[in-house]
């Protein structure tokens, strides 16, 4: 994979994660101050994973799954459009 390719996956990723945990949020009611703070983190980092704009860490990823109870694979699942 050439080196754009590789960026360009990376982005998408991030918008993937992005989406499933506001999707997850939303399905739950949860604000993101409430999530970011199950998830122990602060609430402008949340949005920026939200926003797709963060590199989230392993151990931000599996906090967040954790406080959503879904497991960590489940913040990069595709989902079906509704």
């Amino acid at each position: 994979m050439r080196e754009s390719e590789v960026i360009r996956h990376a982005k998408q990723e991030r918008a993937l994660v992005g989406r499933n945990v506001s999707a997850l949020r939303e399905e739950q009611r949860l604000t993101k101050v409430r999530l970011s703070m199950m998830a122990r983190m602060s609430r402008q980092e949340l949005t920026k994973i939200e926003a797709g704009k963060a590199n989230a860490t392993l151990n931000t990823l599996v906090r967040l799954a954790e406080a959503l109870d879904v497991a960590p694979a489940d913040l990069f699942a595709d989902q079906p459009d509704e």
